[in-house]
């Protein structure tokens, strides 16, 4: 009975140890990336206006812009699903932790397979911006992606102008689908996150089509 009794109280803490890694894997991580979040939208309002030459398109960042992995980029509002953040440059573990993610260029800081040979598009510009996010930890910025419906709203905030996409397709790829970044001829911006929830087996994809400048 007495190794009835201790082996009883080892599974109970076992199974205690169990529930709090999961509470903290799906919950806890979430307070990590809310405070990083506030720094990131700190950072970016404080940031200062960017510097512009006489070759640089309205609407468009200026030429050379190159921000560094973990730099917040601009703000990603989707109303529909109440979601809120600021996205970061760059797609690696460290950085989505922080928040969603814009998938980068080939360039230094950046390796394959978290990078791109394409050349990186912004919001405003023609071709397809492409931010990765978290579906269930780390403040699940992108838990309800699939809720969302054609016609939604996504709106892009940068410090060049604000730009509303609206959903036109939703679609699910396997994990390693490159299709995702190439670039087409619209101006474009595609949300990708894991599928289903709580698996890494599909990637659940979300395209928009801007309309124009936002007011």
């Amino acid at each position: 009975m007495r190794i009835l009794r201790i082996l009883g109280k080892f599974l109970i803490s076992v199974g205690m140890g169990v529930l709090m890694f999961v509470g903290w894997t799906l919950w806890g991580t979430g307070f990590y990336t809310q405070g990083q979040q506030n720094d990131l939208r700190t950072e970016f309002a404080e940031a200062a206006p960017l510097e512009r030459g006489e070759d640089d398109k309205p609407g468009h960042p200026p030429k050379g812009y190159d921000p560094g992995p973990g730099r917040p980029v601009f703000l990603l509002k989707i109303p529909a699903i109440k979601m809120d953040h600021v996205v970061i440059e760059g797609v690696g573990t460290e950085d989505l932790k922080k928040g969603p993610g814009h998938y980068p260029e080939c360039r230094p800081g950046f390796v394959k397979p978290l990078c791109t040979e394409f050349d990186e598009v912004w919001p405003g510009e023609k071709g397809r911006v492409v931010v990765s996010g978290h579906r269930t930890t780390y403040g699940a910025p992108f838990w309800d992606l699939d809720k969302l419906r054609k016609g939604d709203e996504i709106i892009t905030k940068t410090k060049w102008g604000t730009f509303t996409y609206t959903i036109f397709k939703k679609t699910i790829v396997p994990p390693n689908s490159a299709a995702i970044v190439v670039p087409g001829n619209n101006a474009e911006i595609a949300l990708t996150t894991c599928n289903p929830k709580f698996s890494a087996q599909e990637r659940l994809v979300v395209f928009g089509r801007m309309e124009g400048l936002a007011r």
